[in-house]
C-alpha cells in the first residue's frame, strides 16, 4: 500500500469521523432517537415526546451553526452537498422527500434507526441498508439514471441569481430581499429567532408534560454531534487536512465541509467494496460505521444485544420496498432525515427545509394508510384516499368516511366527488 492512501492528514480527519459517529451512534441508541419513531409516535399515539427530541436536535444545530459560522470558524456556502446553491430545484426536494418518507415507514425506520438496529444486531435493518446503498449507487454511478435527476428533475426550479441572490438559505434570502444590513447580521439573527421559537414551543409543551430525559438528552445530544460534524470538517483544522491530502498521489475522494448523512455514504460503500482503495474510505463511510459501533456497544453494555431475522415473506418484502424507496429519495432530495433534516436544516437552507417537511408528509402518507388498511381490510382504497385528505384538512372532516368505526364502505353525505 502506497504512501500517499496512508496520508496522516487523511486519517486524522477519518479519526474524527470515527469519533463523532461513535457519539451519535451511542446516544440514538440510549434514547431511542428516531425520526420516523418520531412521526410514528405522532401520528398514531398522539406522543410528541420524539418529535420534540427532533426539533430539539434542530434548535441546537441551526443555533450552534449560526454562532460558529458568524464567528467565522468555518464557511458553509461551499459545501460538499451544496445545500445554500442559489438554483432552487423544487422537484427534487418534493419527490425525494416523499419517497423517502414512504420508505422509512416501510424499512421500519428512517437510516438512523436502521444503523442503530444493525449495531444492535437487526438482520432486517442491514439487508434494507444494503438496498439502499445499491439503489443509491445506481441512481449515482449510472450515467443515464444520474443524467435523469441531475437534469431532468432538476430542470423546474428556481435560480435565485436571477433576482440577485446568491444562496438560497433564509438569512441570505432576507439580506438580498430587504437590502439591508449584512448577510452575516442576517443569517445570525434569523438563525437565533428560528432556534428560540423552537425551544419556546417545545417548553411550552412541556408545561402540559415533561419532556422525558432520555428525547431531552437525545435532542441535546444529536444537534451538537451534527454541530461536531461541520465544525470538524469546516474548521481551518478540517479544511488544511482536506488540502494536504489532495496533494497525495492518489487524492481521497469525498472532501468538502459536510456533517452526517447516511445514503451517500451507503452508495460509496459499495464502491469502496468493489475497489478497496484507503483513498476512496469517506468521511461519510467512516461516520456510519461509527453509528453502527457506538449503538452496538451500547446494546452490549445494556445488554441489549439480540440477533433478529425476517419472520415473513411479507416482512421481507416490506424491507426490500423501504430501503429501495429510501435509498432513491435521499439521493432525489439530495440527503435523508439526517442528510437534509438536521445536517441541511442545520444551514437554514429553504431546500431542506422543504425535504424535511415533505419527508415526514410521506412518512404520515404512509403511516396512515397502513393504519387504515389494518383497521378496515374491507374498505376500498378510494376511501382510505379520502380519510388522508380530510386528516391533512383538505376536504371537510365531515367527510372522513373512517369517524365511525364500522365505516360504511360509502362516501360520506355532502362531500363532493
Amino acid at each position: 500500500m502506497t504512501a500517499s492512501l496512508l496520508a496522516h492528514p487523511w486519517l486524522m480527519l477519518l479519526a474524527g469521523a470515527l469519533v463523532i459517529g461513535l457519539a451519535f451512534g451511542a446516544i440514538a441508541g440510549a434514547t431511542r432517537y428516531c425520526n420516523m419513531g418520531a412521526v410514528s409516535d405522532w401520528v398514531l399515539t398522539g406522543d410528541l415526546g420524539r418529535m420534540r427530541a427532533w426539533l430539539l436536535s434542530i434548535a441546537v444545530a441551526v443555533a450552534g451553526v449560526a454562532l460558529l459560522e458568524y464567528a467565522g470558524v468555518f464557511d458553509l456556502d461551499q459545501t460538499r452537498v451544496n445545500y445554500r446553491a442559489a438554483y432552487f430545484p423544487w422537484l427534487r426536494y418534493l419527490l425525494g422527500g416523499l419517497l423517502f418518507g414512504i420508505g422509512m415507514v416501510l424499512a421500519g425506520g428512517c437510516t438512523t434507526k436502521t444503523l442503530v438496529n444493525i449495531g444492535q444486531g437487526d438482520m432486517k435493518s442491514l439487508w434494507a441498508y444494503a438496498v439502499v446503498g445499491l439503489t443509491a449507487a445506481g441512481l449515482l454511478y449510472w450515467p443515464e439514471a444520474r443524467w435523469f435527476i441531475d437534469q431532468t428533475l432538476a430542470w423546474p426550479g428556481l435560480s435565485l441569481e436571477s433576482v440577485s441572490i446568491e444562496h438560497q438559505d433564509v438569512g441570505a434570502v432576507i439580506a438580498g430581499v430587504t437590502g439591508q444590513g449584512t448577510l452575516g447580521d442576517w443569517r445570525l439573527a434569523t438563525a437565533l429567532f428560528i432556534a428560540a421559537a423552537l425551544l419556546l414551543w417545545l417548553w411550552r409543551l412541556d408545561e402540559a408534560r415533561r419532556m422525558r430525559r432520555p428525547d431531552l438528552i437525545g435532542g441535546l445530544g444529536i444537534g451538537l454531534v451534527i454541530t461536531a460534524g461541520w465544525l470538524w470538517t469546516g474548521s481551518s483544522t478540517g479544511q488544511a487536512l482536506m488540502n494536504e491530502a489532495s496533494l497525495a498521489f492518489q487524492p481521497p475522494s469525498g472532501t468538502g465541509s459536510q456533517s452526517l448523512s447516511f445514503v451517500a455514504p451507503a452508495a460509496e460503500t459499495f464502491r469502496l467494496a468493489t475497489n478497496p482503495m484507503l483513498a476512496w474510505l469517506t468521511f461519510g463511510i467512516v461516520a456510519m460505521g461509527g453509528v453502527i459501533l457506538g449503538a452496538g456497544l451500547w446494546a452490549v453494555l445494556r445488554r441489549q444485544f439480540r440477533w433478529q431475522g425476517f419472520g415473513s415473506w411479507p416482512q421481507f418484502a416490506s424491507y426490500t420496498a423501504g430501503g429501495a424507496l429510501m435509498g432513491s429519495g435521499g439521493i432525489i432530495a439530495m440527503g435523508c432525515s439526517v442528510g437534509q433534516g438536521l445536517s441541511g436544516t442545520s444551514t437554514l437552507a429553504f431546500g431542506s427545509l422543504l425535504a424535511l417537511g415533505t419527508i415526514v408528509l410521506g412518512a404520515f402518507i404512509a403511516l396512515k394508510t397502513l393504519l387504515y388498511r389494518a383497521l378496515y381490510p374491507e374498505s376500498r382504497p378510494h376511501l382510505t384516499a379520502c380519510a388522508l385528505l380530510a386528516d391533512m384538512r383538505l376536504i371537510p372532516s365531515r367527510c372522513h368516511p373512517f369517524r365511525d368505526e364500522d365505516p360504511s364502505g360509502t362516501r360520506p353525505s355532502g362531500c363532493s366527488r
